[in-house]
């Protein structure tokens, strides 16, 4: 067997090993794709390995899907709650220094294995690679030290983060559910849904007046749907005439529909059943005809006929208007005659096969800039520089793609199947490579260093989480899910992010790890940095 055939046979062997252990449960808890490590952690014991470059590649695919996946909710979540991530990631990355300068002053170790275990702690190898640029400039002797710390500290931080994330909410006795509702509430109230109600026409200034000439848009952010006149009912076009005793209806949020009293008339709870003559349908957008346009300038009534009357978008929903441009993906309801409303249906859905197919020129795309992006270094003064990292760039790169849905005049559409195949096959090729890594040397390094580094490391960690989770749950009373997510990317721990999100239909914690794991990161990297010169002067 060639070793290339020899590595594919282990690295699989290892992922189905590890799906395996994932899948068992007890209590109701099981590991999950996390499975995988603890299988790898055995491998890579008796000497089996992963190819780096699979590991890596599996992260940047990881990383990516997850960005793209919270990138539409991220910058509305960070421009509502940005500075209490802000000083989350500080807290949790500063408290793990400050440990780790006492623990090295405690212990007499050495500047760069200290360093090094603040990496492996933190479970952040961009932060080690950036403190061995730096051994390099100033002790290149002591540069493998740094590897050696971070070899001690990275796989019981890693692992205990995935078991602490999985018995979280049982250890404060705060059930998943309960979280998940408050936040669905919490979120209900901030953006409010769209409801339809029926007023009767009782405004003698619509008598006779149409729907374009009384235009509902200037006074309140609400679309007409049907008008009922004596027993018939029918779509609401802008060519709709109205009169006395009509029953319209108007669907946009309940503060907005309240505006309509003044306008049209009295509220009313009249039936308006949709007859044989209208039609009302629900669709998700999969034709790029209809995308990257602005309603007003698709001109619909005028094409289709039809009155699109609601949009949801990310679990968010849209009252129409002139301005709103239509997104691959998006679910509208349209109203119209039935010929009418099932001709636009058949013209939004386009190819079936497209529903199911991933971009791949703007995916691919999407991914060369976000390498590129991680390459670059950033000169900080006094010969140090500093990089994200292939992970870290596509990541940032990943956040904007998935806010703006485009690169340049490429149109990024990936079906929400393909990013959580890419996102759990990611994961679980970086831990296979990150466990057999971990598992290679553990032994070996716990039988030369001695117990007490590993204790050194665990004590950094778990401290570290612990002061984390105190000023999220009892400072900013966070929900529970935020929690997990914040400490995950404090931690930038992307198999404690899987666990938790393996807990909840929700995508609430990878949107807390999106909104804190780029802070967090870029501390990270400055602090390593930063150990090593404290250190080397107080030591």
């Amino acid at each position: 067997m060639n070793p290339f055939t020899e590595s594919m046979f282990v690295l699989f062997a290892i992922l189905t090993l590890g799906a395996w252990i994932g899948q068992w449960s007890w209590r109701g808890i099981s590991l999950g794709t996390a499975g995988v490590l603890f299988a790898a952690l055995v491998f890579g014991h008796f000497g089996m390995s992963v190819p780096k470059e699979v590991m890596d590649f599996g992260l940047i695919l990881f990383v990516y899907s997850v960005g793209l996946t919270a990138g539409p909710s991220f910058f509305r979540t960070f421009r509502r709650r940005g500075m209490q991530f802000v000083v989350l990631a500080l807290v949790i990355v500063g408290s793990g220094a400050v440990l780790t300068v006492l623990i090295a002053y405690l212990l007499k170790l050495s500047p760069a294995l200290a360093a090094g275990l603040y990496t492996g702690a933190m479970t952040c190898t961009p932060a080690l690679a950036a403190v061995l640029d730096a051994l390099h400039r100033i002790s290149p002797a002591d540069a493998p030290l740094a590897s050696v710390g971070y070899g001690v500290a990275y796989p019981f931080s890693m692992i205990s983060m995935v078991l602490l994330i999985q018995f979280l909410p049982g250890l404060l006795k705060r059930p998943i559910k309960h979280e998940e509702e408050k936040w669905l509430a919490e979120k209900a109230i901030e953006t409010p849904g769209l409801v339809a109600h029926q007023f009767r026409i009782t405004n003698p200034n619509c008598e006779g007046r149409t729907v374009a000439e009384i235009n509902p848009r200037r006074l309140a952010q609400v679309n007409l749907s049907r008008i009922k006149h004596g027993e018939r009912v029918f779509a609401a076009t802008p060519e709709s005439i109205l009169h006395l005793g009509d029953i319209v209806m108007a669907v946009g949020a309940a503060e907005e529909l309240d505006k309509m009293t003044l306008l049209l008339g009295e509220r009313t709870d009249e039936r308006m059943d949709v007859n044989a003559e209208a039609l009302s349908m629900d669709v998700e957008v999969m034709d790029e005809a209809l995308t990257g346009k602005t309603l007003a300038h698709m001109k619909v009534w005028e094409q289709y006929t039809v009155v699109i009357t609601r949009i949801r978008r990310q679990g968010l929903e849209i009252a129409p208007n002139g301005n709103v441009t239509l997104e691959m993906g998006d679910g509208i309801r349209v109203v119209g005659e039935k010929s009418a409303v099932r001709a636009f249906v058949k013209a939004a859905q386009g190819s079936p096969r497209r529903a199911s197919e991933t971009s791949m020129t703007a995916y691919l795309v999407g991914l060369l800039i976000g390498v590129f992006v991680g390459l670059i270094q950033v000169p900080l003064g006094q010969g140090v520089t500093v990089k994200l990292g292939m992970a870290g760039g596509v990541f940032l790169t990943s956040l904007l793609i998935g806010h703006f849905g485009r690169i340049g005049p490429f149109r990024l559409y990936v079906p929400p199947a393909a990013k959580n195949l890419t996102r759990e096959l990611g994961l679980m090729l970086f831990l296979a490579g990150a466990g057999t890594n971990a598992g290679a040397h553990l032994v070996e390094v716990l039988q030369n260093q001695g117990w007490i580094l590993l204790l050194a490391g665990a004590a950094i960690t778990l401290l570290s989480a612990l002061v984390g989770l105190v000023v999220m749950i009892k400072i900013y009373k966070l929900n529970l899910l935020s929690a997990m997510g914040s400490l995950t990317a404090a931690m930038t721990n992307p198999p404690a992010l899987a666990s938790a999100n393996s807990q909840t239909e929700t995508d609430l914690p990878s949107i807390a790890y999106a909104s804190t794991y780029p802070v967090a990161l870029i501390f990270k990297i400055l602090l390593a940095q930063a150990l090593v010169e404290i250190l080397g002067r107080l030591l």
